[in-house]
């Protein structure tokens, strides 16, 4: 999957989870929203029907519910868990 990944594209996502945590230790919960919904634009316009885009849509709705049902600390290890996901996809196989 890391060569169907453009590393803009996992740059971009890869930020998106880390300032959405970031947000919500600070308590800006409409800045993490926000962050969500643009990671969650991103992954639907830049990635293939795949896994990875599959697990981080499912990511991101977990993380709205998390912080509508007041649930900051769920919602933060959603965005980790996210971030450990793209980091792996960087550190997989690559195909030659």
């Amino acid at each position: 999957m890391s060569r169907d990944l453009p590393s803009d594209v996992h740059t971009v996502l890869t930020q998106l989870a880390e300032a959405g945590e970031t947000a919500i230790s600070d308590v800006e919960f409409d800045t993490a929203r926000q962050t969500v919904a643009t990671a969650e634009t991103v992954s639907r316009n830049k990635l293939p029907e795949c896994e990875l885009r599959s697990q981080l849509l499912h990511g991101y709705e977990q993380v709205r519910t998390a912080l509508d049902n007041d649930d900051p600390d769920a919602a933060a290890e959603y965005l980790r868990a996210m971030h450990r996901r793209l980091v792996a996809v960087d550190d997989g196989p690559r195909a030659d």
